[in-house]
């Protein structure tokens, strides 16, 4: 039987007061998940920082730790050869040496940023850089060199000096000069030979077509050599997902909750649960021929914008798993996996 595998990228969440202390995933009416925890099983696993950390423990069953900016220069498939570092950038306003990360990026200051990096990018001529950005701004450099920089790390607030940016400075002040107020930071930098040398590791790959918008969970999956399906979103990754199930296992990765989530709005974040439950509900149909796991990889808060590390919940509905009828797909309860093993659990014939 085919298994599909839903990761809601930081859906879990604190308790709200205007949802009556419900999370936005409890409060949130969610037919379609509710059917896999209330006829499966559910329970809980190991929440990690970033979606590529947990995804490396999920697939491999070790908690391998590959930088961020390295795992996306294989999603965006941007080569990062030897003597090369990659970083992934994200906007940012910096002020008084405070960093505020910015999510709530407009499409017209995308484009004046876009611009700015383009102005401003012969002040990394030194470094031969090369960079790619996709959406909400954000985007991954490589430049020559094996030195890395440890900066800050969104989401959380952080202090920054300019001088901590090295040879990045000038760039960064060029950047948010022409834009008014809006750089673009690095972070999460790494020598593409760390991947290399922990890729002669991994012996064992579930064969599992991915199919997401980010470079994070697209890059994790070329990393491990498996079948990638870049798309512009959720509503087209659920197609995808359902033209594929007639002859291959899929991971659908659904970024735009954690996106959500740091924009702080918690109403926002449950009507876009809503949206994506009904969206998914629209395929049930070709979802009910296959086992169908849900998971979250971590916590994200919708009142700080920042990720929570705990306990994260999944369901699993198909054959093998018999529910009580009573069961709702939220943080709470159910018993617990070590994610490291959690995936042989949902694979199991």
């Amino acid at each position: 039987m085919r298994k599909l595998i839903i990761l809601l990228d930081g859906a879990a969440d604190e308790r709200i007061p205007i949802f009556d202390n419900r999370t936005p995933l409890e409060a949130a009416s969610k037919a379609f998940m509710d059917s896999v925890a209330r006829d499966g099983k559910v329970g809980t696993t190991d929440g990690k920082d970033y979606t590529h950390t947990f995804l490396l423990e999920l697939l491999t069953g070790r908690p391998y730790e590959i930088p961020r900016g390295v795992i996306e220069a294989y999603g965006l498939e941007l080569p990062i050869g030897e003597g090369r570092v990659a970083y992934r950038m994200t906007p940012a306003k910096v002020r008084d040496h405070n960093v505020e990360w910015y999510y709530n990026i407009t499409c017209d200051e995308e484009m004046f940023l876009q611009r700015a990096i383009i102005k401003n990018r012969p002040k990394l001529a030194s470094m031969d850089p090369k960079i790619l950005l996709y959406h909400g701004g954000k985007g991954v450099l490589t430049v020559k060199g094996d030195d890395i920089l440890d900066l800050p790390k969104p989401p959380g607030q952080a202090k920054l000096d300019s001088a901590d940016l090295g040879p990045f400075e000038d760039f960064a002040r060029g950047v948010q000069d022409s834009t008014g107020g809006i750089t673009l930071l690095p972070w999460g930098g790494g020598l593409g030979k760390v991947a290399v040398d922990i890729r002669r590791e991994i012996t064992k790959v579930p064969d599992l077509a991915v199919i997401s918008k980010s470079p994070s969970a697209l890059g994790v999956g070329r990393f491990l050599g498996m079948q990638t399906h870049r798309v512009p979103g959720f509503k087209e990754g659920a197609k995808v997902a359902a033209q594929l199930l007639g002859r291959e296992d899929v991971f659908l990765h659904i970024e735009e909750t954690d996106d959500i989530s740091h924009k702080c709005n918690p109403k926002d974040k449950l009507r876009l649960i809503e949206e994506i439950d009904r969206e998914l509900a629209r395929y049930e149909k070709h979802f009910r021929r296959c086992e169908v796991a849900l998971l979250i990889d971590h916590g994200a808060s919708s009142v700080t914008g920042e990720h929570l590390l705990m306990r994260v919940p999944f369901a699993v509905r198909g054959p093998r798993w018999k529910g009580d009828g009573t069961a709702s797909f939220h943080e709470n309860g159910g018993q617990h996996f070590p994610l490291g093993a959690l995936l042989d659990t949902i694979l199991e014939d």
